[in-house]
């Protein structure tokens, strides 16, 4: 009679829209950071399979900010991996937006 347990009945699910929009931010991130790595190893110096592997981790975050704008909208879900999902991908998507920026003024 210590502890009280305590029962949640709920109807919520997990949103599989917002696990693919925190897969994608992932993958969106973790490639932006292996390309940065490799281009400041290299001296600045990059091939053009890096700008691919760029432009396709920009690919990758807007369709995560894009799935999980549209997983927010859905109604009886969990809201943890949505929000993570959005957050996630857009702060991949700005990074890239800065890197984009940076090299149109440098050059």
């Amino acid at each position: 009679m210590f502890f009280k347990r305590k029962y949640l009945f709920t109807s919520k699910k997990t949103s599989y829209k917002g696990i693919a929009s925190a897969i994608s931010g992932g993958i969106s991130l973790v490639s932006f950071l292996v390309c940065l790595s490799v281009v400041l190893k290299a001296g600045g110096n990059a091939d053009a399979r890096l700008g691919a592997v760029g432009f396709l981790s920009c690919l990758f975050s807007l369709a995560g900010v894009i799935t999980g704008m549209v997983s927010l909208s859905e109604k009886e879900t969990f809201r943890l991996f949505p929000w993570f999902g959005t957050v996630l991908s857009l702060i991949t998507l700005i990074l890239w937006g800065g890197v984009i920026y940076v090299g149109f003024t440098v050059v």
